[in-house]
């Protein structure tokens, strides 16, 4: 559903705007005079509680009701000062966002910087309306009939009360209706609301990610970018460079395999296994994998045959990522408010600069999984080299070189990372095996279904991260509400790019929220991470 909330001095031109975007979008307007605050004025005599009073607006909504102008101040100021000054939309929202059966809702008539930062907050599209003073004057004197100084006199009661024009400074868009006709305005935010709601035509990247970029052809950046880099020769070249390692290694292994023991995991060593390797499958643990992974893992390597090991990487937590830890989940304590909302906003963009594993800053990370990446990455080179092999194998659907596909450089779509972190020390080569295949999810449920394999009980084929990780799902819920959109979406934006997965699927897996009790300062406890 698409929120539209106007903001505005009187005189403004508010409730005219809201009328013609109605036209153009097929809104309904939603005034919050005639839909909370003369009902309440008019057969509420006697406040009750919160809770009481939305169930009376309810039912009053179903009678028609009218107030004076007065009364209804009155009533507003009133409700203001028992309920809080964002009640009139914490009640819009109570009463129209699941009963509406409208895709688009413009809500007009609201008052104050509270109620536009409670809109704003909640993912609202808050449209403030800016008009210099004297044609506000000039306009309230024609519409209501207004001496000149009664409109004075308006105005200044309206910055006392509700300070109207400080909406300006958290508004989604601000539009001068002092020079700006009502026609221009109505058509500046449909375009904008529809550049705000846009989405890849390929994939589920949306402009409400500030990393995503959109092309003149409709893709985000990175599917137009995959599309012009990819090269099956190329692939075909890495997947041989693959095979070269069969039979190497100074130990009974001549490769590793990532294994949790999910779907992509367990297809991976089924493939390597048939490719002929002999593989060591390791489960890399920073203590916060749901208490499934590692039994599942133990079944998946014992049922492939394949001998299997638990990794412990949380040696490689260094100062600077015990820095951030601490520093991510003081943010995810912090109040659920709109200051908290654009620190969310400040911290994913900053942490997206700052999560590769040579970096020696300690960001905040919205994304959890760009932290984890900082030891995880390091522990593939050290732990595969200490197991004699100089290869790894990843069940991830994606591609390397993503950096250089953000930033718009020359590169080649590879399924391979080379990692060498020390001149005098051999290369380990990380290898994503279903992307160097191509493989689709529905090859890899065939494959699975052939050995036995099944999803656990109440986990679907396709997942986001927060199905396999509690520090993850303990920041689910939070980071989604305040980001606008799923943490995860980059990730499985990857795989619908690549055509791993359909863009149903991954919006099914976006839309589903994983539960969990535990805050994310408990699971790191518990992880023993932090104190």
């Amino acid at each position: 559903m698409i929120r539209i909330a106007l903001f505005g001095q009187p005189g403004s031109g508010k409730s005219t705007l809201a009328q013609n975007i109605a036209e153009r979008l097929h809104a309904r307007v939603i005034e919050a005079s005639t839909a909370v605050v003369f009902p309440i004025a008019a057969h509420v005599k006697k406040l009750p509680n919160e809770e009481t009073l939305i169930e009376q607006l309810r039912q009053l909504s179903k009678r028609k009701s009218f107030a004076s102008r007065e009364d209804a101040m009155n009533m507003f100021d009133r409700l203001r000062l028992k309920y809080g000054a964002d009640f009139i939309a914490r009640a819009l929202h109570e009463l129209f966002l699941e009963n509406s059966k409208q895709p688009t809702l413009v809500f007009s008539g609201l008052r104050g910087i509270d109620n536009a930062k409670y809109c704003r907050l909640h993912n609202d599209f808050v449209v403030y309306l800016k008009v210099d003073d004297q044609t506000a004057i000039r306009r309230l004197m024609k519409s209501r009939g207004y001496t000149k100084q009664q409109a004075v006199d308006e105005l200044k009661k309206e910055q006392v009360l509700y300070q109207t024009k400080q909406i300006e400074k958290i508004a989604n868009l601000v539009i001068d209706t002092t020079t700006m006709s009502i026609d221009r305005s109505a058509k500046l935010i449909e375009d904008t609301i529809k550049q705000w709601n846009q989405m890849c035509t390929h994939c589920v990247n949306t402009a409400r990610n500030p990393a995503i970029r959109f092309m003149k052809n409709g893709l985000c950046h990175i599917c137009d970018t995959y599309q012009t880099h990819f090269d099956p020769t190329h692939l075909q070249e890495e997947l041989e460079f693959l095979e070269s390692f069969i039979g190497t290694g100074s130990n009974d292994h001549d490769i590793l395999v990532g294994l949790s023991g999910g779907k992509d995991s367990t297809a991976t060593l089924l493939s390597i296994k048939q490719m002929g390797f002999n593989p060591l499958a390791v489960t890399f643990n920073l203590g916060y994998l749901p208490r499934t992974t590692m039994p599942r893992s133990k079944e998946m390597a014992k049922l492939l045959e394949t001998p299997h090991e638990e990794i412990d990487i949380r040696s490689y937590i260094r100062p600077i990522d015990h820095a951030s830890y601490e520093k991510t989940v003081a943010l995810y304590e912090k109040p659920f408010t709109l200051e908290t909302k654009l620190a969310f906003q400040k911290a994913y963009a900053e942490g997206r600069k700052h999560y590769s594993v040579k970096c020696k800053h300690s960001p905040i990370f919205v994304r959890t999984c760009q932290l984890c990446r900082r030891m995880v990455i390091r522990a593939y080179y050290d732990e595969t080299l200490k197991r004699g092999a100089r290869a790894i194998v990843l069940g991830i659907n994606e591609w390397t070189n993503l950096s250089a596909a953000q930033s718009g450089k020359e590169y080649k779509v590879s399924g391979v990372r080379k990692l060498q972190p020390y001149k005098n020390k051999p290369a380990v080569y990380v290898f994503h095996l279903p992307f160097l295949l191509q493989r689709t999810s529905r090859e890899t449920k065939a494959m699975l279904k052939k050995i036995g394999w099944t999803p656990p009980v109440g986990e679907d084929f396709i997942e986001s991260n927060s199905n396999s990780c509690l520090f993850a799902r303990s920041t689910e819920r939070m980071a989604k509400r305040l980001l606008g959109f799923h943490p995860d979406s980059t990730r499985l934006a990857r795989e619908v790019t690549v055509g791993f997965i359909t863009k149903e699927q991954a919006l099914k897996a976006l839309g589903k929220l994983h539960p969990y009790k535990d805050t994310p300062r408990e699971v790191l406890r518990k992880a023993k991470i932090l104190k």
